[in-house]
């Protein structure tokens, strides 16, 4: 049996509202805006349907950020039972692979500027999955340990990883596989190369 497209029969998703019907974003269900009147982060929109809107049929960068959505949802559900959130996901699996790192180099791995890896550890902190010492070489140095919750953390954390991974590629081959990463992996490169061209062209100096 073939699988329906994401996109509806016909390029028409059927659970995408008509205009004067109930819009696809459930307001009952929108977190309260930040207290410094910042945008949203895409994922606090929770949407009454998860179904690609064919208005950006086969775009781009509307898949990128529908996928990372949809990523960082499944993340929450997965994390859920454990008691973590999103903030937990990365800073465990690093430390999984490398106990003990500083916390600006786990900062930097993450690339998370200093008070925000210090707000994570904070609440890995506070959940008795990591304990900051410092370094005995070096006493500016904050050294990040995962204690014996957070090494069993992260090991929960390192297997649903892998799961999600792949579920992404669930029905890929291995050269499929392979070829997907490469295509990533080109395309980060790709509009890093862009970005910069942004970057290189402020003066400094300007106003």
């Amino acid at each position: 049996m073939s699988r329906q497209s994401p996109w509806g029969e016909g390029g028409q998703d059927l659970a995408v509202p008509r205009r004067g019907e109930e819009s696809a974003v459930n307001m009952a269900n929108l977190r309260k805006p930040p207290a410094d009147g910042a945008f949203r982060e895409p994922h606090d929109y929770k949407t009454a349907s998860s179904a690609l809107d064919p208005l950006f049929r086969r775009e781009i960068d509307y898949l990128i950020r529908m996928i990372r959505m949809r990523e960082i949802y499944a993340v929450e559900l997965m994390l859920a039972p454990i008691g973590l959130s999103l903030s937990a996901w990365y800073p465990l699996t690093v430390l999984q692979l490398e106990d003990g790192m500083s916390q600006r180099e786990l900062g930097l791995r993450l690339n998370l500027k200093d008070a925000a890896i210090g707000k994570a550890l904070d609440a890995l902190e506070r959940a008795g999955l990591v304990i900051r010492k410092k370094d005995k070489t070096d006493r500016r140095k904050a050294l990040v340990f995962l204690t014996s919750k957070g090494k069993t953390a992260s090991k929960q954390v390192a297997k649903m990883r892998a799961k999600f991974q792949a579920v992404a590629v669930g029905g890929f081959s291995e050269a499929e596989k392979e070829q997907f990463r490469d295509m990533l992996e080109k395309s980060y490169y790709n509009i890093e190369d862009f970005v910069s061209t942004f970057e290189t062209s402020v003066d400094p100096g300007s106003d």
